[in-house]
């Protein structure tokens, strides 16, 4: 893992390449003192002369492409850069001057920069802290790539939750105003206060309990180029805002959602109401209508509430899937876990289509709210075809079943258990064992209650 931030010289894979090619930017300018010499000695034109019968100076090669980048070739350079990685873009325009006057600045409008797709902080995820950083480090958080960078825009803030392209979504704690952070750019938007819309008895909630227990968010994403959906379970509503919005707009405020994400620029949600993958239609408020919800897929397989099975919406390789998580007894345990289906979303054809084959080689990280699709070539220790319950899940937080096979239905044990709320085990989180750890314990969104123990 390579670690990132916002000036190479704290990025470790940007180093050789941004410190080199700023020493060459400034190796290939004269120094300071040799223009003194050329603008104030009196024996210049002698100089001169003699300096013309010598072979030119030259840079070395190395040297002198690097610093002779024109504006066309450092744009090519970095277009490949964002193309990548928004952060690899960063550290490339902050080498020198010249190279920043050649690439293009971030969109400064509202939201700009952050529903510009190229700018999105693309494959980073910011890992959970048992116990947050004192003193001087306070604002510093842990990304995976992984990234260490500077956030104070955290402060006085609740975490409702992040994108799938990245960007976190704030609640301020004492005025209820939601912004958008990206971590990487460090750009703010400030979207309407969801003061008008929360219940007494969510507010008598926060007040006892704090902000993380009355509010359950089941997801955020974008629904658009410029609006953003929060969907929460605790309390029932899916509401929409885009910045300068005077209030958010609330699209449903009934049925319950028990997943939620956005895919290829739409948001999409699961009801058990409808028995389908519904879709939040914004053409609606074009024509001066209330944004709606509308069917984008029917469920073809049951959903048993007594059972208490839940589905799981999930992008996987280009791909929209929903996982299916029922109930059954396992005699190797003697115990009643969850077993798993894949399902695809087939947009197309408005149904949900069986997956056979498990996950194409790639792995699921499940939590009750959040999942997440990595390949195993990223990372070797992790199993293709297989779901990773995150610390949130029963099957995991009381059996110790760490991975689920979606081949042939095997279970692989695990040492990661829930503990009790006692001090003495609330810091076992804070060095996990490896990244499945890292993985499952960023899609659970606990804090606590956890320790590590041979199983």
């Amino acid at each position: 893992m390579a670690k990132h931030s916002r000036s190479p010289s704290s990025n470790k894979t940007g180093l050789c390449r941004g410190a080199k090619a700023k020493r060459a930017c400034v190796a290939a300018k004269p120094p300071p003192s040799a223009l003194a010499m050329a603008t104030t000695s009196s024996s210049w034109p002698v100089k001169r002369a003699r300096g013309a019968r010598r072979r030119p100076r030259r840079l070395p090669v190395s040297k002198r492409s690097w610093a002779a980048l024109d504006y066309g070739l450092a744009g090519v350079i970095a277009e490949r850069e964002l193309a990548d990685d928004v952060s690899d873009y960063m550290s490339f325009r902050a080498v020198c001057h010249e190279w920043r006057r050649g690439t293009e600045d971030a969109p400064g409008q509202p939201l700009g920069c952050l529903l510009d797709r190229r700018f999105h902080p693309r494959r980073w995820i910011m890992l959970r802290e048992a116990k947050p950083p004192r003193g001087p480090d306070r604002h510093r958080r842990r990304f995976l790539n992984v990234v260490q960078t500077e956030l104070p825009g955290l402060n006085g803030h609740h975490l409702l939750g992040a994108t799938v392209e990245g960007l976190l979504v704030l609640l301020d704690k004492s005025t209820y105003v939601v912004r958008v952070l990206s971590p990487v750019t460090r750009q703010l938007a400030e979207l309407p206060s969801l003061d008008p819309l929360l219940p007494t008895e969510t507010r008598k909630t926060i007040s006892e309990y704090e902000h993380a227990y009355a509010l359950k968010v089941t997801g955020v994403g974008l629904a658009g180029d410029s609006t953003i959906a929060l969907c929460f379970y605790d309390p029932k509503m899916l509401v929409v805002a885009r910045p300068g919005d005077a209030r958010w707009t609330l699209v449903d405020g009934d049925r319950w959602f028990y997943t939620a994400m956005s895919f290829q620029g739409r948001f999409y949600c699961v009801s058990f109401h409808d028995k389908a993958v519904m879709a939040l239609d914004l053409d609606a408020a074009t024509a001066n209508q209330p944004p709606r919800l509308v069917v984008a897929a029917k469920l073809t397989f049951w959903v048993s509430l007594m059972r208490r099975d839940t589905v799981h919406l999930v992008e996987s390789d280009g791909r929209l899937l929903l996982l299916r998580r029922a109930l059954s007894f396992r005699e190797e345990l003697d115990c009643h876990i969850r077993s798993y289906e894949v399902f695809a979303v087939d947009l197309a054809a408005k149904e949900t289509v069986p997956v056979g084959g498990g996950l194409g080689g790639r792995a699921v990280f499940l939590g009750k709210t959040r999942a997440l699709s990595v390949s195993p070539l990223v990372f070797t220790s992790i199993r293709p075809d297989r779901v990773y319950p995150a610390a949130d899940i029963r099957e995991k937080r009381d059996y110790g079943v760490g991975s689920y096979s979606l081949l042939d239905g095997s279970v692989e044990r695990c040492k990661v258990r829930m503990g009790a709320t006692t001090d003495e085990f609330d810091g076992g989180w804070e060095r996990p064992c490896g990244i499945c750890d890292y993985l499952s314990w960023y899609v659970s969104g606990k804090c606590s209650w956890l320790w590590i123990q041979e199983i």
